[in-house]
């Protein structure tokens, strides 16, 4: 999963990402349906313009 590896994200966050609605990172179906395509101006625009907070939230002490 090479937009994982761009986004510097899990793969777990991606399918995140893709449920949300409206979605954060859009996606589209292979034609056999098994597969998620996403465009790479979507991650590119992703990276930008990031929408999101990265990592955790950590508990004060």
């Amino acid at each position: 999963m090479a937009a994982r590896k761009l986004l510097g994200i899990s793969h777990t966050t991606i399918y995140e990402y893709m449920r949300q609605s409206p979605p954060v990172l859009p996606y589209r179906r292979s034609e056999n349906g098994w597969h998620r395509l996403i465009l790479g101006s979507d991650i590119i625009f992703l990276l930008d313009h990031p929408q999101v907070k990265r990592g955790r939230k950590r508990k004060k002490r």
